[in-house]
């Protein structure tokens, strides 16, 4: 029961809202999703209700959606709504709006004034306690997001176990991973069922937005396979299980999903799952089948492509082929569905989808309008999206649809058509052709009747031949089940037929007639039954036993086998009228020649049945012309068959040419005869046999005599093709048309007269037709009007001039209406011949052209544009000749022509009256742009190479240009540039051709034009590249124009910064510059001065240039130039320009660096001849380059330093030191060469220096010039070639040389034996130059050198710089008054110190004193700061290597120039080394002297300043540190007597000198340092060494004076007191027993103290502070021994008494505290207090004071210790109490205070 009651009281805790609980609700408001919980807690619900109140007024400007919840979640009422105080029924309700509104917002949550909007429904509604589910689901699109972390924060702890994945980062606060989420849809039920539930939710509310969709999407697909893998597991009933417990739990999904049309982006992603499920689990038919239901049933137009897919899959997953009916229905609903499915199937398979679509057109054929699915039956077999057996099985599905048509129902005509068109597309298709031909054999139709009954051919071209299956019995196979009911059809038609006809000549008159279509019913009908045959054959209307009088009869069967109707009834009609001939009566005497075009047709028929029968007529007709002689004489005929009436009774029968018999007997037995067997084989045999009758072309020859054929007469041909052509002219059966042509096509004359003439009244006749009439005709014989077209176009020849004539008229429209088809054909025509046209022809044909293409109109028709169009790119597609673009260029318009044609028009008046100055001359100069523009395409299209002859043209075509582009204000960069790429192109063949360039042709002042006035940079590119490669063909024509080119450059390509600008300047620069230098050196010209506008071009460029193409230019350049003879004046040029631009240094070392140093030097010859002629007064070169004629005097001098100052540059790159030193080593021949320029340019450069002695500036600059011109040797060699120089009496040059050598001394990382030898070797030479040498600056230069020599190289030879240390010692360089000289000297001897060691010490009798007098002179001089420096580093050199030589006098002299440099006004730097130099001195120094020379020199520091005094004792410390206990110990005398005189500084600060040097500060801080070297000086001693020392110190300070001089002693005592109470405080409890020796004298002082005297009681005070630290570090009790207690303890407390005139309360008054916390002796407490008790009865109220605060500080500090002697102060403090001072009496009360405070009880009691 308690159990149960403990389970119950738990769970009542756990729901509980902890309503009284105001901590928890506390905690539960501070949730927030945007302030931090202390921030929260302390807001109420108007100050968040404001806030989140703008966030959702923000939502509703964005979304008119959300002002629904303006009146419940967001009303003013909301504020006061609690949800712990409302009914279950009203919470459902409130869930049931946060959940739409949750809903809603979600796919803002990224924006701020939705998180104030959740912020509301999480403050006021807690809605993430009771909407958890629904508010995590909400924000899950978002776990990546930062206010993810921050919803799992506010979360309850008891969250559903749904969401169990999420505890982890709720503890962490951190975003959930996308695994962990995919991983948790897969394996937990609930989690997955929760978010489809809710995703399909806000779905239904239409809230859905993309974060969630594509979320959902994703997640769920990965986890849906993830489900269906781990279905894999277990057994196979298992898995079936588990598998379809997934597909049961998604299907419900799917179908809600797939059906939401409102929610596209759902329906894809459950496209994505379904193809999933479908893919990836063995569904069955039935669901695959429900699943594509679905799928379709709700898709819409947005997602019917992505349905297509998912259908696609679930087709190939389907066994079954077909689809179901109402899938098939709503998929041939989408528009463009062939195009969507050929789409996909490039990315999946759709064959069964295809397949199963297919057969579902053909199974609804009978419904209406169904036959429109056949196209896209059409197009998946034409695609061959299908196999090969989808592909068969859908073939022969349209051959059963075809049979099993209803030929009484209303739409049959229509069905069929479609069919019987379907099925000939797929006949004569590539594609399916093969397989419908396999399709035939392999099935048991009878394609003659399916032919019937679509009224159509269906054999392939390929497939004619082919015979119908053949029983065992020779019977054609046939369906005798429909045999009756196709009886029955016929004799239904038959009956149809009237008897007769009144006005019908011949079924080949062009007149419509009324009866044939039922006799054509009622033939096709009759099929192949003889019966059927004979009975239709026998009609009365068809008069058949008139047969061979009227054509009537045979013309019916004539337009049979020659038109569009099934091969059984072509044959049949041939048949038939075979019979018929053969079996008449007079057909010997009936000429039938007008039937043989038709036989000639029917033996080109592609079935090989209407061949064969066609061959049976001939042989018929063959038989009625046998010429064999009757009686000896030709057979004649009495009639011409259809002579009157074949093609009625009109003209057309009139025009038609009729043959004798002999040329008809002679034709079929000679020409057809022979061929008929292979005509039946092959139906193109036809075609060779009439092209050899009619004139043999050479080729066939062989071919002609193997068939055994004659060839015709010459009048027999011409009059047999007049006899064709008429026939051709006049049928109207245009298959006759079509077949009589081909077979004539490759006819080209026939006799006299050519196969154009004969026939151009055929084309003439077919181009009067109008479009609709052609296409109709076309379409009514199912011919190809395209090649119908092609065929009337082929009759036109390239030599008949008026069959071009008739092209023209046709494509102009002045014969019939314009046809774009015929004239298409015609142009394609005229492209195929173009190349036989004659020169002239084709020159006509070509203007035709030209003038078609550019004709304007005013409002041309669609036809007119089309046939426009063709013509141009007819033009474009032609290989036009030179002659023909010559003309086309002649006949541009020009700028003239234009203007003198808008002149005439310019002033119009208008309607009204007006004045207009119309747009005439603008819209003329466009026309002529046009067409210049078409013209010049034409050219470009045509390779302009192949005419070069165009050259002049196209130069005067680009001077028009010139003109209409002032005239349009416009540059035309497209035509210009169009000219120069064909001129370049025309250059470019020149150039390979190696032909030559006729001067003038060339208009290089165009080009300049172009160059110059155009903006465009690709015309400029081009014109120079034209420039380019004119100068490379045609120097003498550019050379004169090309200096604007290389100025345009500079202001305008050279900018540019692309690669194709960068191109084009290589290209100008390489071919325009070579043959311009050759040619000026033809000349005799010199080339530099020639070039100079060229080279200024590019120098003024040279900032406009793009940096880091800079270089490579200019380079380049000077590469083509010559770099010998170019490079300097470039460098000069831009060295001059650009000399504030640092940065020209730089490139100009770079671009130097790119040649050979040879070529530098050369360079720098030049360079430095260039300087020379400015400072010549008839300059020459200087004036063309740098154009000093435009200078003043200054500027001049200014442009010669500036080039010094660049050659100098130039001269000391570091590459050129290496190079030249490179080829002075490996190459003698190079070396020498390199060694004959450098001797010349340093001879010029010396002459140089000698010419400009008057001028300092420049003087000095050519020194650097020389200066570094040296320093491109080596170092041996170098110093060869100075040693002569150094000769010379110029001290500047030996300077500037000397500088040099240092210079490299400096640098040069390595040298070699040789390089030290030498250097070595050099420095008597530099000793002689320091010893004789009358200039400073030059002794100066010299000594540097001799410190860098010794410093690098004196270790490997020390004696040859003993020598030098002399010189450098002596008299005229240490010795020297200079006092710069004087440093250099200080500072080479301190490098040589480091080099002798103990050798220096010979030279150290004269150096050091000398030494010391210079610092001493630095110190007396405001600027003797770098002497006295150098003085201390070489004295510090001397510390280093022989401190056994600073003694004595010379240490002294060391501390008192020290001392003096101390206080001068020196900087920090310089102090700071000094102080180095004298810290260094007291580690290296022997202790011994050290300590003696501080002893000695004491006073004079004192004296000296604070700062020479702090040095030192600085000196003193490091002494001390730096030296070992048994170094100090063994110098304790010497150290003791230093300290002595530290401690006496107090008492000689009373004299004046020492007054005048040191205040009290600077005495007071002097002692703190000594006192802590004191200290650091003990630490070394023992006892037995510093006891004595401390003994003499309290001697020394007591008695070392006279009695008489009390101020002494004091003033002594008072410096060793305050070491005492360092010595003391500082090492405590060790040294406590020392105490005991001052005890008397501390107590005669405090005796002794006159508080008037200072110094007395400064002594007093030091007294006092050293017992301090004496009593508190007292642990041995040593001052409670009754003999020291006693002595001190009465002068001590006796000082309570002077408490009037001493600071007793501040000073004694702690130290007698101390000395009772010391002591642990009641007896030694008591007697204190007694002591102190007798003065409270003091009459000075003072003292009476210090000893109550003496007493308050005792019992404050000793506590419950002190009390114990209360009972005696009990009468004193009741005195106290009473006293006459209120302060005393005040002080008394604290004291008490501090007594009951420490007893815990009241003292009242005890004072009564």
């Amino acid at each position: 029961m308690a159990t149960s009651l403990a389970a119950q009281l738990s769970q009542i805790a756990a729901n509980s809202t902890n309503s009284l609980n105001l901590k928890a609700q506390k905690t539960a408001h501070s949730q927030s999703l945007l302030f931090e919980p202390r921030d929260a807690a302390t807001q109420d619900f108007d100050t968040l209700y404001q806030l989140c109140l703008e966030g959702f007024q923000e939502l509703c400007l964005l979304d008119p959606r959300f002002i629904v919840f303006s009146r419940s979640i967001f009303s003013e009422q909301s504020k006061s709504e609690d949800r712990t105080q409302m009914t279950k029924a009203q919470n459902e309700e409130l869930d049931r709006v946060i959940e739409d509104f949750l809903g809603l917002v979600g796919g803002r949550l990224l924006l701020k004034p939705a998180v104030k909007s959740v912020e509301w429904l999480v403050r006021r509604f807690r809605a993430h306690e009771y909407n958890t589910s629904f508010m995590i689901l909400t924000f899950l699109p978002y776990h990546s997001a930062p206010i993810f972390p921050t919803l799992l924060s506010i979360l309850p702890s008891n969250i559903s176990p749904t969401f169990k994945f999420l505890h982890p980062y709720i503890n962490a606060r951190a975003n959930p991973a996308r695994h962990a989420i995919v991983y948790t849809t897969t394996n937990n039920t609930a989690f997955c069922i929760a978010l489809n539930t809710y995703v399909l939710q806000v779905s239904r509310a239409r809230h859905q937005h993309h974060a969630l969709l594509s979320f959902w999407a994703s997640i769920m697909t990965e986890a849906l396979a993830g489900m269906l893998d781990l279905a894999r597991s277990g057994r196979k009933g298992v898995q079936r299980q588990a598998e379809q417990d997934v597909i049961i739990r998604m299907l419900p999904v799917l179908n809600e999903g797939l059906a939401a049309s409102k929610a596209p982006e759902l329906q894809l992603g459950c496209y994505m799952l379904v193809t999933v499920l479908a893919t990836k689990s063995a569904l069955e038919d039935k669901v695959l089948a429900g699943l594509m239901e679905a799928v379709v049933g709700g898709w819409t137009k947005d997602t019917s492509e992505a349905g297509l897919v998912c259908l696609a899959v679930l087709a190939q997953e389907s066994r079954a082929a077909k689809l179901p009916k109402s899938v098939v229905k709503e998929v041939l609903k989408v528009s463009s569905l062939d195009e969507h499915l050929l789409a996909i199937s490039r990315r999946y398979r759709v064959d069964k989808l295809a397949f199963g679509l297919s057969l579902g057109v053909l199974r609804r054929l009978t419904k209406p309008k169904s036959y429109e699915g056949l196209v896209l039956v059409e197009k998946m077999l034409e695609a061959r999206v299908l196999g090969d057996l989808q592909t068969s099985i859908v073939i022969k599905s349209i051959f059963l649809a075809a049979q099993q048509i209803d030929l009484q129902s209303e739409d049959y005509a229509t069905i069929s058509g479609h069919i019987a068109d379907l099925l000939n597309r797929l006949s004569n298709s590539k594609a399916v052709g093969p397989n419908m031909r396999r399709a035939l054999k392999d099935s048991s139709i009878d394609l003659d009747l399916l032919e019937m009954k679509l009224q159509t051919v269906l054999r392939p071209v390929d497939d004619a031949d082919e015979q119908p299956a053949i029983d065992d019995a020779g019977d054609v196979q046939m369906l005798e089940d429909n045999s009756d009911a196709d009886q029955r059809h016929f004799d239904a038609a038959l009956a149809k037929v009237p008897s007769r006809t009144v006005d019908e000549v011949s079924f080949l008159s062009h007149s419509k007639s009324h009866i044939f279509d039922s006799l054509l019913q009622a033939f096709l009908l009759a099929g192949s039954d003889i019966g059927r045959m004979d009975a239709f054959a026998s009609l009365p209307l068809l008069r058949k036993d008139l047969a061979l009088h009227e054509p009537l009869f045979i013309s019916f069967f004539i337009k049979i086998w020659c038109g569009p109707y099934p091969v059984i009834s072509r044959s049949a009609a041939l048949q038939i009228t075979n019979q018929t001939l053969a079996v008449a009566d007079n057909k010997a005497t009936t000429d039938l020649q007008a039937v043989i075009p038709y036989a000639l047709a029917a033996l080109a028929d592609p079935a090989d049945r209407v061949r064969r029968a066609a061959a049976e007529l001939v042989n018929t007709l063959c038989s009625s012309f046998e010429s064999g002689e009757q009686d000896g004489k030709k057979r004649k005929f009495s009639k011409v068959w259809g002579f009157d009436d074949i093609y009625g009774q009109g003209e057309e029968t009139k025009q038609v040419k009729w043959l004798s018999a002999e040329d008809v007997g002679r034709f079929l037995k000679d020409v057809l005869l022979p061929g008929l067997e292979e005509c039946i084989l092959d139906r193109t045999q036809v075609f060779r046999l009439l092209e050899t009758a009619l004139g043999v072309p050479s080729q066939s020859k062989h071919t002609v005599s193997k068939i055994g054929v004659n060839e015709l007469k010459a009048s027999t041909r011409n009059a047999f093709m007049s006899f064709l052509g008429s026939h051709i002219m006049n049928s109207p059966l245009f298959m006759l048309k079509l077949q009589l042509l081909k077979m004539t096509h490759d006819v080209a004359k026939v006799g006299t007269s050519s196969r154009t003439k004969m026939l151009l009244p055929v084309l003439n006749q077919w181009a009067t037709m109008v479009s609709s009439d052609a296409a109709a005709a076309c379409n009514a014989e199912q011919i190809d009007l395209g090649d119908m077209e092609e065929q009337m176009a082929a009759i036109i020849s390239a030599s008949d001039r008026d069959g071009l004539s008739l092209l023209q008229s046709i494509v102009r429209g002045n014969v019939g209406s314009q046809r774009p088809t015929l004239v298409k054909a015609l142009l394609g025509h005229l492209r195929s011949m173009w190349v036989s046209l004659k020169p002239e022809a084709m020159s006509n044909v070509a203007d035709f052209l030209l003038t078609s293409a550019l004709d304007v109109q005013d409002a041309p028709s669609e036809d007119s544009q089309l046939t426009q169009s063709e013509v141009s790119d007819t033009l474009r597609s032609l290989q036009l000749p030179t002659h023909v673009l010559a003309s086309f260029l002649s006949q541009l318009p020009t700028a003239a022509d234009v203007q003198e044609r808008s002149s005439s028009k310019r002033r119009r008046t208008s309607h009204n009256g007006m004045v207009t100055t119309g747009g005439a001359e603008n819209g003329g100069a466009a026309d002529a742009i046009r067409n210049i523009t078409f013209v010049l395409e034409l050219i470009d299209n045509s390779e302009p190479r192949s005419h070069p002859q165009l050259l002049k043209a196209l130069f005067a075509t680009l001077g028009e240009l010139q003109h209409f582009m002032a005239q349009t204000h416009s540059e035309l960069p497209y035509l210009q540039n169009l000219i120069l790429t064909a001129l370049i192109e025309i250059v470019d063949y020149f150039k390979e051709d190696g032909a030559k360039i006729e001067p003038s042709a060339v208009r290089v002042d165009l080009l300049v034009d172009c160059i110059r006035t155009t903006t465009a940079p690709q015309v400029q590119s081009a014109a120079l590249l034209l420039v380019a490669n004119l100068a490379r063909v045609a120097p003498e024509v550019v050379l004169h124009s090309v200096m604007p080119i290389f100025t345009f450059m500079g202001a305008t390509v050279l900018r540019q910064d692309d690669e194709y600008s960068a191109h084009v300047i290589d290209q100008t620069i390489q071919k325009v510059i070579p043959p311009l230098i050759n040619s000026l050196r033809k000349e005799n010209e010199d080339a530099v001065s020639g070039s100079s506008e060229l080279l200024l071009s590019f120098v003024a460029a040279f900032e406009h240039i793009p940096a880091h193409r800079r270089t490579r230019l200019f380079r380049s350049l000077v590469e083509l130039l010559g770099a010998d003879d170019f490079l300097f004046a470039i460098l000069c040029m831009l060295g001059d320009k650009y000399a504030s631009d640092p940065k020209i240094y730089e490139f100009a070392g770079e671009l130097a660096g790119h040649f050979g140093p040879t070529t530098q030097l050369i360079t720098g010859r030049k360079c430095l001849g260039l300087i020379v002629d400015m400072m010549q007064p008839d300059r020459n070169l200087s004036n063309i380059l740098l154009g000093l004629r435009e200078k003043g005097e200054q500027q001049i001098e200014d442009t010669v330093e500036n080039n010094l100052r660049l050659l100098s540059h130039l001269l000391s790159q570091q590459r050129l030191v290496l190079r030249v030193g490179r080829v002075l080593r490996a190459n003698e021949t190079k070396a020498t060469e390199l060694r004959n320029v450098f001797s010349q340019l340093l001879e010029e450069t010396l002459g140089l220096i000698d010419g400009l002695r008057a001028h300092e500036k420049l003087h000095s600059s050519a020194g650097d010039v020389l200066e570094h011109l040296l320093g491109l040797l080596s170092t041996p060699e170098f110093i060869k070639s100075i040693g002569d120089l150094l000769k010379r009496p110029d001290d500047m040059l030996r300077r500037k040389i000397l500088r040099s050598f240092e210079v490299r001394l400096r640098n040069e990382k390595r040298a070699d034996q040789s390089s030290r030898e030498a250097v070595l070797g050099f420095l008597p030479q530099l000793d002689s130059i320091v010893q004789e040498s009358g200039d400073i600056a030059l002794r100066r230069t010299a000594t540097t050198c001799i410190d860098q020599i010794s410093e690098r190289y004196g270790k490997t030879n020390p004696s040859a710089i003993a020598s030098s240390a002399g010189v450098i010692a002596g008299p005229h360089c240490l010795g020297s008054s200079d006092t710069q000289l004087q440093r250099m000297a200080l500072l080479c001897l301190a490098s040589m110190v480091e080099v002798l060691d103990s050798r220096i010490i010979a030279i150290l009798p004269q150096a050091l004193p000398s030494a010391l007098r210079h610092l001493e002179a630095s110190l007396e001089r405001e600027e003797g700061e770098p002497v006295h420096d150098a003085a201390y580093l070489f004295l510090n050199s001397l510390f280093e290597r022989v401190p056994f030589m600073v003694t004595g006098g010379y240490l002294d002299t060391i501390f008192k120039l020290s001392h003096k440099s101390a206080e001068s006004d020196l900087t920090q730097e310089a102090d700071e080394h000094r102080e180095e130099v004298l810290r260094f001195a007291a580690k290296q120094l022997d202790p011994k002297e050290c300590l003696a020379a501080l002893e000695r020199n004491w006073t004079n520091a004192a004296t000296a300043g604070p700062l020479a005094l702090q040095e030192h004792i600085m000196v003193l410390r490091t002494t001390v540190e730096s030296h070992s206990k048994a170094v100090i110990v063994k110098n304790t005398k010497l150290l003791s007597n230093v300290f002595f005189h530290a401690f006496d500084l107090r008492r000689l600060h009373t004299i004046e000198s020492f007054a005048e040097a040191l205040d009290d500060e600077d005495l007071e801080d002097a002692e703190a340092a000594v006192y802590d070297v004191a200290i650091k000086a003990i630490l070394k001693l023992n006892d037995t060494t510093f006891r004595p020392l401390y003994l003499s110190m309290i001697e020394w300070a007591s008695n070392g004076l006279p009695k008489k001089d009390h101020g002494g002693r004091a003033l002594r005592l008072t410096s060793v007191y305050g070491f005492f109470a360092t010595f003391f405080g500082s090492l405590k409890s060790l040294v406590t027993s020392y105490a005991g020796y001052l005890i008397e004298n501390a107590a005669d002082v405090l005796n002794s103290t006159l508080a008037k005297d200072p110094n007395s009681r400064a002594l007093w005070l030091r007294v006092l502070h050293t017992l301090l630290p004496a009593f508190e570090h007292d642990q041995d009790e040593f001052w409670q021994a009754p003999a020291h207690f006693n002595a001190i303890s009465v002068p001590l407390l006796a000082q309570l008494g002077n408490a009037s005139v001493l600071p007793v309360t501040t000073e004694v008054i702690p130290v007698i505290s101390e000395l009772a916390a010391a002591i642990d002796s009641g007896d030694h407490h008591k007697v204190m207090n007694s002591a102190i008790l007798k003065h409270m009865r003091s009459d000075d109220a003072q003292v009476r004071l210090a000893a109550v605060k003496c007493e308050a500080d005792l019992t404050e500090k000793l506590g419950e210790d002190w009390l114990t002697l209360l009972p005696e102060m009990l009468p004193f403090i009741s005195e106290l109490q009473e006293d006459d001072d209120e302060v005393v009496e005040r002080e008394t009360h604290r004291w008490i205070v501090k007594i009951e405070g420490i007893l815990g009880e009241s003292l009242d009691a005890m004072l009564q």
